[in-house]
């Protein structure tokens, strides 16, 4: 590419050939001269590696080696990359149809630091539109990370994400942010496509207790530090997946639209 791209976007997988598919499919017919798009692959062995060899293409790169994990994959796709912003939109994860331009006119406004998209999530009984809400980041994750872009510099800064952290790597990653005066923008439209079955949703009990002590960690007081949080969270997270094993998906509609924060919905 004859000068530096603005956006880079990043996907990284193991063995999910067909996510990858997937992902790589809505972003590529999105790219152009302002874009460049890197796989970062673990050392696949389900044949991912040979579908990366048909994805030659202008403003695509990719890389197939083994990995300390998501975290270390997700600095690693950045190190690799050239544009003055950064997204991660992991395997299995979509674009949704312009989503791409729209991106390029938001960075365009050059009045932020992270750019925080909305959100459609993959459910059983059909897609949740996800907002964002980034000044609740000292409560919980109201960051939509598929749909956020994030400035290169700012990244470097905050030198990426810890490879400590096996499921609130983002959640630490925005809450830094936010504490080290990051502009936050919101972006009223969805971006991206979520893939249910992920990381954090199949060990959910992991990423609640993890979130938490990345509170504890970063934040100095408040309420949302303590077990009585962690316990609150934990409780509706429950009742949710309970209401939905019995069918009543109304009743959480209707606290989606009217009593969550971020509204979902």
């Amino acid at each position: 590419m004859s000068e530096r791209p603005r956006l880079s976007v990043i996907t990284i997988c193991r063995n999910s050939r067909a996510a990858l598919l997937r992902t790589a499919g809505s972003v590529l017919p999105q790219l152009g001269p302002q874009v460049e798009y890197l796989v970062v692959d673990g050392g696949s062995d389900d044949g991912t590696k040979e579908e990366l060899l048909r994805l030659a293409a202008p403003g695509v790169r990719w890389v197939s080696e083994p990995d300390q994990g998501i975290s270390d994959a997700m600095n690693k796709g950045v190190s690799l990359t050239t544009g003055e912003w950064v997204a991660h939109l992991h395997a299995g994860d979509t674009y949704l149809p312009g989503a791409v331009d729209c991106i390029l006119r938001e960075i365009a406004a050059g009045d932020a630091d992270v750019l925080c998209g909305w959100m459609l999530k993959e459910e059983e009984r059909g897609e949740v539109l996800c907002r964002s809400e980034p000044s609740g980041l000292a409560w919980d994750m109201t960051v939509n990370h598929p749909s956020a872009i994030v400035r290169r510099e700012l990244f470097d800064r905050l030198s990426g994400f810890d490879l400590t952290l096996r499921n609130a790597m983002d959640y630490d990653f925005f809450l830094r942010a936010a504490l080290a005066g990051a502009r936050f923008r919101v972006i009223e439209r969805p971006l991206t496509r979520f893939a249910s079955g992920g990381q954090s949703e199949r060990s959910v009990w992991k990423t609640l207790l993890e979130t938490h002590r990345v509170r504890q960690r970063r934040l100095k007081h408040g309420l949302s530090r303590s077990p009585a949080w962690l316990l609150a969270l934990y409780v509706k997270g429950s009742v949710r997946v309970l209401f939905q094993r019995m069918g009543l998906h109304g009743v959480i509609g209707t606290y989606r639209r009217w009593f969550s924060w971020p509204r979902k919905g």
